[in-house]
C-alpha cells in the first residue's frame, strides 16, 4: 500500500520536475534575461517581499472571495438545472441550445457590460467568474444525470416512486459523484477567469495586481501572482478529490 503511494507520488512529481528544471535551464545555463523570464530564487524572493511588506495577502482573501462567491452561485443554479436537463428531454430541446450558444461566448467580451451593469466592486467580478463557470457547470451536470442507469427509476417506480422520489431519492444520489468532479472541474475554471474578472476596474486582487505589474514591466511581480493562483488552485482540487474520497471510497478502490 505505501509502495503504490510512493509511486502515485513519484509519477505526480515527474512534470513538476521537468517544469522546473526546465525554468532553471532557461534562467541559469541560457541566462534569458530577468525582464523576459525571472529566475526561481528571484519569483518567491518576490513573493515574501509582496506578502510582508505590500499587503499581498488581503489582496489574495479577496479574489479567494470573488473566485469561492461565484463558483457557489454558479453550482446552486447549475447543479438542479442541469440534473433537470439530463433527466428530462424536453427540458434538454429547451435549455441545451441556449446554453450551448452561450458557452461558446468570449467572456473577456462581457466584462466591460458587468462593470456597467454592477459597477466597480466585487459583484462585477463575481459576475464575471459566474460567466465563465455556470453554462459550463450546466452541460456537464447534465451528462452526469444521463449516465444513471434507466433500471434504477424503472426499480423505483415499481415500488411506487413519485417524480419527487425519483429526483430526490434516486436522481440527486448516483449523480452526485459525477457531480462533484464536475464542480472540482468547474472552480479550475473559476480560477482562471479570475484575471479576467480583474483586469478592468479593480483596485485590489491578485488579477489586479498582475495586470499591474504588467503595467509596469515587473514580470517577477506578474510570475509572483501566477503562482499564488496555481496554488491556490491546487488547494481547491486538492480539497475536492479528498471530499470525493471521503464521500465515496468504494470508487477510489
Amino acid at each position: 500500500m505505501h509502495r503504490d503511494l510512493f509511486k502515485r507520488i513519484g509519477r505526480g512529481i515527474v512534470p513538476f520536475v521537468i517544469f522546473f528544471g526546465s525554468w532553471i535551464l532557461l534562467t541559469e545555463v541560457w541566462q534569458i534575461k530577468d525582464v523576459f523570464l525571472p529566475t526561481i530564487p528571484r519569483v518567491f524572493s518576490i513573493l515574501g517581499t509582496l506578502f510582508l511588506k505590500d499587503k499581498y495577502a488581503v489582496d489574495m482573501f479577496v479574489s479567494i472571495y470573488r473566485v469561492m462567491a461565484a463558483f457557489a452561485i454558479s453550482a446552486v443554479l447549475a447543479i438542479p438545472l442541469g440534473l433537470y436537463t439530463g433527466h428530462s428531454k424536453r427540458m434538454a430541446e429547451v435549455v441545451e441550445p441556449f446554453v450551448g450558444f452561450v458557452r461558446y461566448l468570449p467572456v473577456p467580451a462581457f466584462v466591460p457590460l458587468c462593470i456597467l451593469w454592477f459597477g466597480l466592486g466585487h459583484n462585477s467580478k463575481i459576475a464575471v467568474i459566474f460567466l465563465g463557470t455556470f453554462f459550463q457547470l450546466i452541460l456537464m451536470v447534465a451528462d452526469v444525470a444521463r449516465e444513471v442507469p434507466t433500471s434504477l427509476f424503472e426499480a423505483a417506480l415499481t415500488l411506487g416512486g413519485t417524480k419527487k422520489h425519483l429526483m430526490l431519492k434516486v436522481l440527486w444520489p448516483a449523480s452526485l459523484p459525477g457531480i462533484v468532479n464536475a464542480c472540482r472541474i468547474a472552480i479550475g475554471w473559476a480560477w482562471t477567469y479570475l484575471v479576467v474578472a480583474e483586469i478592468a476596474g479593480a483596485t485590489s486582487g491578485l488579477g489586479f495586481r498582475i495586470i499591474e505589474a504588467q503595467r509596469y514591466v515587473k514580470t517577477p511581480n506578474v510570475f509572483a501572482g501566477i503562482v499564488v493562483i496555481g496554488l491556490l488552485g491546487i488547494i481547491t482540487d486538492l480539497l475536492f478529490r479528498s471530499f470525493h474520497k471521503f464521500m465515496f471510497p468504494w470508487l477510489e478502490s
